[in-house]
């Protein structure tokens, strides 16, 4: 073929085969929303339908497009109302949530990334309740996820019989069918491109019946039924084709090559027509075109594989391929798990044209992944600069939590000092007890004040702290105990956070006395766990439900101590002077239990175990603050007072306790 064609071939006669369309599939849940989700089954299995639905809507405000979580949110309210009016639905009890066990069970699997496992539950739940589409969803997702793609398709046709018509449900099976259409039709063009017509006949046949809307492959039908020049059928292939899309010129233009082989000069001259005037051909291209046309060959088909399967164009000129974008390479890149080669396309997806909000967003929490904490801050900011003109712009709630992974996520030094009174100081202060002067009591007033440092920054929540704190022992009943200048101590010391989606922490620390300070140094090594709802500032309700629990377990390595602190609180927070205020009050209950070995004695008949547990009621009043345009409020004033009776123990689980924090 001569240049002119292919140039007026390149401006408008592309074939662009979206054979496997940008499908966003459900991503598997991470970080605090895997975390929140999981104890949300789990809480449901246990029945405790309240935390389920707390920890369901924790997650989903973290995880909008989890439609799963709303699922279980429905269930755990209908069933918390069969419980509590056992009388009104005896009848129906037995039977409530049908099927949810082994759904719930697909799902943890599923944010597992264990699809196979997630399939298997599925359809276990499917088989329990064939009317609940989100078990049918989560079947075709997890046989998709391990490319069991005629299963899905399968599933897909099990679900529409008995949800018929369901647009959801199309959609999912059009896609499926496109996905299964890409080997053949890429077969297809590579048996054309070797001049085996026969092959390329059949594969284009398989491809146009599992997508017959792909344009790409109705032209590598009629392209191949060409080569092998069967004009009549090549001709109906390219009626066909129109039939289902006649806005493009390239079925035109092949159809009347077709035509003008069997002699029906007129139609094929109609076609050429249609042709120039959807691609907005000049007066010379159209000559040049009749002229190639009149060649004894038909229009060639040259391909481009891609991510996505095959670019192809009618023309010998590689300047006609058209490219699959760097966006679509992204989110392509994400489903595959591949989140550095996502991060390098997303990079250059905006770098060509800047990502609208959503894109924006998605590509923010795939730096976080990657480590590139400071592009996640950018992108962020801009995704906030956004909602100003957004036509669809974020909830109140959902702007707030962005701009709090923005505070997290750059945040590099931190300040927190903390004066208890019979209380412990949670993961990141001072263990609980009185280590300065092993005093069997803990009716004591005792400082903690701690810088830390984040060398390494954010890495998706898994991240190293340097530490330096200095405690002191202000006040204490107990004569005999080292207070002030006797009791200073400080403290230098590392601790790993090693899990983005479990808060964990293991920390090893030198302690050492400071000034005229009695306390004798030691080496430290700790290991805590938290796990909290509804602990940080909300701005879309006056009041929420909120439970926070830590438990902390260290050892004394040159004295031989061992200890174990653990505390939980669960109450309602309340917004003082109502939604939106940064002053929040949480009364609460709670339980503690503690242990220390050096408390554990047995001489002169008197015998102590060293532990002591108690339960009671409490409030804390937390005021927020340090806050801007892109930060949520970095810093908090937070006073809590309790008062425990003793369950077990020693004495010192009972009485009255106090802390007072200030974060920075």
């Amino acid at each position: 073929m001569n240049r002119p064609f292919l140039t007026l071939l390149a401006t408008g006669l592309s074939l662009i085969p979206a054979l496997a369309a940008a499908e966003t599939l459900p991503l598997p849940l991470t970080g605090p929303a895997y975390t929140a989700a999981n104890e949300a089954y789990s809480a449901y299995e246990r029945k405790d339908y309240d935390l389920a639905i707390a920890k369901a809507r924790e997650a989903l405000r973290q995880r909008a497009d989890v439609p799963r979580l709303n699922t279980l949110i429905e269930l755990a309210e209908r069933d918390k109302k069969l419980r509590d009016h056992p009388r009104r639905a005896a009848s129906s009890r037995a039977a409530a949530s049908p099927g949810f066990a082994a759904a719930s069970q697909g799902f943890k699997a599923y944010d597992r990334e264990q699809f196979g496992l997630a399939a298997q539950s599925a359809r276990k739940a499917i088989a329990q309740a064939p009317r609940r589409r989100d078990y049918r969803l989560l079947l075709v997702d997890s046989l998709e996820r391990q490319q069991h793609l005629e299963d899905a398709d399968q599933a897909v046709s099990d679900a529409l019989g008995t949800f018929a018509n369901d647009a959801t449900l199309l959609m999912r099976r059009n896609t499926i069918r496109r996905q299964l259409a890409v080997p053949l039709a890429t077969q297809g063009y590579r048996a054309l491109e070797q001049g085996n017509a026969a092959l390329a006949v059949d594969r284009a046949r398989k491809a146009v019946a599992w997508a017959p809307e792909v344009s790409a492959n109705q032209q590598l039908l009629i392209s191949a039924l060409l080569s092998a020049k069967d004009y009549p059928a090549a001709e109906q292939a390219a009626s066909d084709a129109l039939a289902v899309d006649d806005r493009h010129a390239a079925p035109w233009v092949l159809r009347s090559y077709a035509r003008n082989r069997q002699g029906k000069t007129q139609a094929a001259q109609d076609d050429l027509n249609r042709a120039q005037s959807l691609a907005g051909l000049s007066a010379r291209e159209v000559r040049d075109l009749r002229s190639a046309l009149a060649q004894s060959s038909p229009p060639a088909l040259e391909c481009q594989e891609s991510t996505y399967g095959l670019t192809c164009a009618l023309s010998g000129n590689t300047g006609a391929l058209a490219p699959v974008s760097d966006l679509q390479l992204a989110y392509d890149r994400v489903r595959a798990g591949d989140d550095g080669a996502a991060h390098a396309a997303f990079r250059k997806a905006d770098a060509a044209t800047p990502l609208p909000s959503a894109a924006a967003q998605d590509a923010a929490y795939n730096a976080m992944r990657v480590h590139e904490d400071d592009e996640a801050v950018a992108y962020f900011k801009r995704v906030i600069d956004g909602q100003k003109t957004a036509e669809t712009p974020m909830s109140a709630q959902q702007l707030f939590d962005t701009r709090r992974t923005v505070g997290d996520v750059s945040r590099a030094m931190g300040l927190t000092s903390t004066t208890s009174y019979r209380g412990s100081s949670g993961l990141s202060g001072a263990p609980s007890t009185n280590s300065s002067s092993g005093s069997e009591s803990n009716d004591l007033l005792q400082n903690s004040t701690e810088l830390s440092w984040r060398p390494l920054g954010y890495r998706n929540a898994r991240f190293v702290e340097l530490y330096g704190r200095i405690t002191d022992t202000l006040w204490s009943k107990n004569s005999d105990s080292d207070t002030g200048a006797d009791a200073l101590q400080g403290a230098l010391g590392v601790r790993v956070k090693p899990f983005s989606s479990v808060n964990i922490m293991a920390a090893l620390e030198r302690t050492f006395p400071l000034g005229s300070s009695n306390v004798d140094g030691d080496w430290l090594v700790r290991l805590g766990y938290g796990s909290s709802i509804g602990t940080d500032l909300r701005v879309d309700v006056p009041s929420w439900w909120t439970s926070q629990l830590y438990a902390e377990v260290g050892h004394y390595i040159n004295d031989s101590r061992n200890y174990f602190n653990s505390e939980w609180q669960v109450g309602r927070s309340y917004a003082i002077g109502g939604t939106g205020s940064r002053w929040v009050t949480f009364p609460h209950v709670v339980a503690a239990i503690d242990y220390d070995s050096k408390m554990k004695s047995g001489s002169n008949g008197d015998f102590s175990s060293g532990d002591a547990g108690g339960i009671g009621v409490g409030n804390n009043v937390r005021y927020w603050f340090r806050e801007d345009a892109y930060n949520a409020p970095r810093s908090y004033v937070d006073f809590s007072l309790q008062y425990r009776a003793r369950v077990f123990g020693e004495d010192r689980a009972k009485g009255v306790f106090a802390r007072l924090t200030y974060s920075y």
